[in-house]
């Protein structure tokens, strides 16, 4: 069990030479992010998982058996595993985060099965980019409306100021006064 990594395993290692070969820049293992991701792309406001289909229980894999020895710990082990990993995937997405978790079944086998994996991977990012940027126009486009509807409601305001002042004749010590206040 000691021998078994965490970091930097050959699917991990795969993935990651894949994207920096397409000029895909990351951070690995980010601290500050729930889970410790193994890939986060800032850029895109994406982060990767590259799981082992034993160790997180991937449902219909070959790769996912169960020992036969001590099968009640290894069952509650793999069971805890899927359930952080649901708990950490929600919490991401609520932070705004694209989740995206590849196998490691799907990085073995033929080269053409891998290099389609893996161009998906490419997709699905730059996907979560175009998602990334349609939320900041969104959210530039809120700021802006609310801009304009504050300056609206200033104009407004200095408007029934002037028509008061035209109909009532207020001193010029309350007016400045009430301005302090506000």
């Amino acid at each position: 069990m000691s021998a078994i990594k965490s970091r930097n395993t050959k699917p991990e290692i795969l993935v990651r030479k894949f994207l920096f070969s397409r000029g895909f820049r990351y951070r690995l293992n980010h601290p500050r992010l729930p889970g410790h991701p193994d890939l986060v792309l800032r850029k895109y406001r994406t982060v990767i998982f590259v799981n082992g289909c034993f160790w997180h229980g991937h449902e219909g894999c070959r790769y996912a058996t169960k020992p036969q020895s001590n099968s009640e710990f290894w069952e509650a082990k793999i069971k805890r595993n899927q359930h952080r990993d649901e708990v950490t995937t929600a919490h991401l997405e609520a932070l705004g985060w694209t989740v995206i978790t590849i196998w490691e079944c799907e990085l073995r086998g033929k080269e053409a099965a891998v290099q389609t994996r893996i161009d998906t991977l490419a997709w699905e990012i730059r996907q979560a980019g175009q998602m990334k940027k349609q939320g900041q126009t969104q959210r530039r486009l809120a700021r802006l409306s609310a801009r304009q509807e504050r300056m609206l409601i200033v104009q407004r305001q200095n408007d029934l100021e002037a028509e008061i002042s035209k109909v009532y004749q207020i001193p010029q010590k309350i007016k400045t006064a009430s301005k302090e206040i506000d």
